[in-house]
């Protein structure tokens, strides 16, 4: 059984907001000392950086090296790849803490390379996903998206991503892995923020592999669970819900969220979902909540929130991927969840930051 212990321990949050203060207090002073241009091309040369991850997380490099240093032509032959090709790639993420280069053409594993190997925390699959083709593409044609207004995927592949991954089982695979791959990123610090204690049954809607829930139910014993999604996102239920302990207390429902979601819980957990779909169907997938929840009952959304002004925040960022690859998909500032929930007959009750990009949004009924 997965043993809740090994999730990793957190600063106080903080202590990390402070940390992040004087690191950009610190970035926008080297930004100011330099001219503008100078500071732009330094930026730029970053674009580089994330094909060159993309290649090591594809070709497993990380896990080439799990048993220690290798040099550089036994990784070649191993990955099937031209020895001085991937020399240059590994040599760029080395000068980034990416990889560490040795003796000659020897490598090995850093702290910022480990997340690259098929592991508990890897970010490997949500590389693969979001810096392959599939994502690729349609990011090279951005320009595209901004003078129409349209999603480059539809416009690419003639159909929304969900569509296409459900016809493609080796991209929905990768895509699957790497929404684990992110919700393993981010749950000690959902669950180091957001008490759960005072709910008896959690509704995972659109759950996807079942990591966030089966967490949730090892850390509260006393909580029952319902795990709903897509028929194709409950494959692996059985198997995850095991490996943590918690099938027993597990109901599977089948569905999709925007035609109905099921009734029997008292909170309903919306995690990285409303940022996928525009603002029409976020209402509906919130309407179908508020019709099924109970007096006391409380929705819970996970999401990233934009902040006003020019602070930097990876939600600015993010949303960039959404405008390219989702059909009105966007991240939303704190008021723009207000005005969702308004419009599904919910109320905002309270916002919980978290250490990581995300905030836990409680909502309830408006009456």
């Amino acid at each position: 059984m997965k043993n809740k212990s090994s999730l990793p321990s957190l600063p106080p949050r903080w202590i990390v907001r402070a940390i992040q203060g004087v690191r950009s207090a610190i970035l926008a002073m080297h930004d100011r000392m330099f001219p503008g241009n100078v500071v732009l091309y330094e930026k730029f040369q970053y674009f580089y950086l994330l094909p060159c991850l993309y290649v090591t997380a594809e070709l497993n490099v990380a896990g080439l090296l799990q048993d220690g240093e290798k040099p550089l032509a036994d990784l070649a032959r191993k990955s099937g790849t031209d020895a001085e090709s991937l020399y240059r790639i590994l040599r760029v993420l080395a000068s980034h803490g990416i990889f560490r280069e040795s003796r000659d053409r020897f490598f090995s594993n850093t702290r910022l390379s480990k997340p690259l190997m098929d592991k508990q925390e890897s970010l490997r699959h949500m590389l693969r996903h979001h810096l392959g083709p599939l994502n690729w593409q349609i990011t090279g044609d951005l320009l595209e998206t901004v003078k129409t207004g349209k999603d480059g995927f539809n416009r690419k592949y003639g159909k929304n991503i969900y569509d296409y991954l459900t016809g493609d089982p080796d991209s929905y695979a990768i895509f699957d892995q790497s929404m684990s791959d992110l919700s393993s990123l981010g749950m000690a610090p959902l669950l180091q923020s957001y008490n759960f204690s005072n709910i008896t049954t959690l509704a995972d809607v659109g759950g996807g592999e079942g990591f966030l829930l089966a967490n949730i139910l090892q850390r509260y014993p006393s909580i029952q669970g319902i795990w709903f999604d897509l028929p194709v996102a409950l494959e692996k239920a059985e198997q995850v819900l095991q490996e943590y302990g918690v099938r027993e207390r597990v109901s599977l429902i089948e569905g999709n969220f925007l035609e109905s979601v099921p009734s029997g819980a008292d909170g309903y957990l919306v995690k990285n979902i409303l940022h996928n779909w525009d603002d029409s169907n976020c209402i509906t997938l919130l309407s179908n909540i508020r019709k099924v929840l109970p007096e006391n009952g409380k929705v819970i959304i996970v999401e990233m929130i934009v902040p006003p002004g020019n602070r930097p925040s990876a939600a600015k960022m993010i949303d960039i991927q959404m405008l390219t690859s989702m059909p009105g998909g966007k991240e939303r500032t704190r008021e723009e969840f207000e005005a969702l929930f308004r419009q599904a007959g919910l109320t905002l009750f309270r916002e919980y930051p978290t250490i990581a990009p995300v905030s836990v949004l409680e909502a309830r009924r408006n009456g």
